[in-house]
């Protein structure tokens, strides 16, 4: 079995409960309210800022067959900016009315400590595992959300056939870094595969709370 099916099947109890979330839920079937989605929207701005770093930091440890990759995923990640700042306009919602969450923050320390850190086939780890999350989840909200919502253009970014092709083709990376990896270093990046899942599920249940910082009031 190829890296990425293995890892996925050994975390399936997690990725079944990141995606029967009741934030994606209630997205999908329009109850989602307006403060909690404006939660996500806030804090995932921040937190695609602060992918486009984390991309720049890993590239110089990358292959040079991954250049060219890796400089459109930042392209992408603008891309991605500008559709938050569209539909937070259209919507009234204030992108910087909040700082980062507690989870966003250490997600974000989590993501930035790895580029520098980690290996390159573990940071491609994290890369690949996080935009998998945000391909299956929106696929989740994509089979029920009416396609009036105006919530829909994510659906449209996250669950349509260009985000899928990108997905398919880290993947393939991703088993090819695998299988180039030694025993212990296919360790490291299981383990990275399965922190960025569990903290995929503890991004949906911060948006879906509206949590604060612990002992802040």
């Amino acid at each position: 079995m190829a890296f990425a099916a293995e890892q996925l099947a050994r975390v399936k109890p997690l990725w079944d409960r990141m995606l029967s979330h009741r934030f994606l839920l209630e997205t999908r079937d329009g109850k989602i309210s307006g403060d909690r989605f404006a939660v996500w929207m806030r804090q995932d701005y921040l937190f695609v800022e602060a992918a486009i770093p984390f991309i720049a930091a890993v590239i110089p440890k990358a292959p040079a067959k991954h250049w060219e990759s890796l400089a459109g995923v930042i392209t992408a990640l603008f891309k991605e900016l500008k559709l938050f700042e569209e539909r937070a306009q259209a919507v009234g919602v204030n992108l910087r009315g909040a700082p980062p969450s507690f989870t966003n923050h250490a997600y974000i320390q989590f993501l930035l400590a790895t580029a520098y850190r980690a290996s390159y086939a573990e940071a491609y780890t994290v890369l690949y595992t996080a935009e998998k999350a945000y391909y299956d989840s929106w696929n989740v909200v994509k089979r029920g959300l009416d396609k009036r919502s105006k919530w829909y253009p994510f659906v449209e970014n996250w669950a349509g056939d260009a985000f899928a092709a990108y997905v398919q083709y880290l993947e393939g990376e991703l088993n090819a870094l695998a299988d180039e990896a030694g025993a212990a270093e296919q360790a490291r990046m299981a383990e990275y595969f399965e922190l960025t899942t569990r903290y995929e599920i503890a991004f949906w249940e911060m948006a879906a709370t509206g949590e604060g910082w612990p002992g802040v009031d």
